[in-house]
């Protein structure tokens, strides 16, 4: 994977966010709390929403539903 740089202010890469949202963040606010990205200038936080929809959309199209019967 590459060192893409998503905040240029704060120096946070793509591959940060990703590791956040993957342990749960949901969306740009979560992404700021935890790593910084997006608090200074704000011109990474249309990429940011981008990531975190991406990211939504993969994890929906990983999970099965269970379809329930009625045994």
């Amino acid at each position: 994977m590459s060192r893409r740089l998503v905040c240029l202010c704060n120096f946070i890469e793509e591959k940060e966010i990703k590791s956040v949202l993957k342990k749960g963040a949901e969306s740009a606010r979560d992404i700021q709390f935890q790593t910084r990205a997006g608090t200074s200038c704000g011109r990474c936080l249309p990429l940011i929403d981008d990531l975190v929809e991406s990211f939504k959309k993969e994890k929906s199209k990983g999970q099965q539903q269970r379809l329930d019967f009625g045994s």
